[in-house]
């Protein structure tokens, strides 16, 4: 093979290894990108062998959930609007709680500095999911997001919450509740650099309620 041909294989093979790196960023002129938001990851964003572990407040049983694989992608939105957004699926263990994955995606516009953009979805192996964070609504309005997802609050943002000898600030405090009227309600407190602390669902009077009682967690870097 003579120098002419081994520079362009060469060439060849780096824009094929570029193509790769870069082809789950994309980026067109004129259509807007949108990521996650450093306030945001702190809340939701954390990376593999991150492990939680709850205790069930009525039984004083222990149970974990770690994270054991985590994807990081831009997808592009073409409803109504154009525009690339940055999504993030963390994908734990068998646990529990049998959930498949969590998954974070930037909103549609870009967040000012301290400002979230972002929602966190909670999928489970049964196909339901919820959606458990979205700090873009304000504080005490609930929000339709229909029968199958769900109605979303953010019930209140807590300065300092105390949780087995653990204080933890500025934690969010969200309902979902399961259709109008219906028995069925789920309570999450949502804290910077844990994720959630607090977990409390009211499945027809059934109630069983899980706070965090220790952890070993990695942040992803952004």
């Amino acid at each position: 093979m003579n120098n002419s041909h081994t520079k362009s294989l060469i060439a060849t093979i780096t824009i094929l290894i570029l193509s790769i790196i870069y082809g789950c960023f994309p980026a067109e002129k004129g259509i807007p990108n949108y990521t996650i938001s450093d306030e945001f990851s702190s809340y939701c964003w954390f990376d593999t062998t991150s492990i939680w572990v709850y205790q069930n407040d009525s039984t004083l049983s222990l149970d974990s959930i770690i994270i054991d694989d985590v994807t990081n992608k831009q997808r592009q939105n073409i409803i109504n609007s154009n525009y690339f957004y940055q999504a993030v699926e963390m994908f734990p263990a068998t646990n529990f709680l049998s959930i498949l994955k969590y998954e974070l995606t930037a909103g549609d516009f870009s967040p000012a500095e301290g400002e979230m953009n972002s929602l966190l979805r909670i999928y489970f192996e049964d196909g339901t999911y919820q959606i458990v964070f979205s700090p873009e609504y304000p504080i005490g309005e609930e929000v339709i997001l229909g029968d199958l997802i769900g109605n979303y609050t953010n019930v209140e943002i807590i300065p300092s919450f105390n949780l087995h000898d653990n204080t933890y600030n500025n934690v969010y405090h969200t309902r979902v509740v399961i259709s109008a009227g219906s028995n069925i309600e789920f309570d999450y407190w949502i804290a910077p650099n844990y994720g959630i602390i607090k977990y409390v669902a009211n499945v027809n009077g059934t109630i069983t309620s899980l706070s965090l009682k220790s952890s070993n967690l990695y942040q992803e870097p952004k």
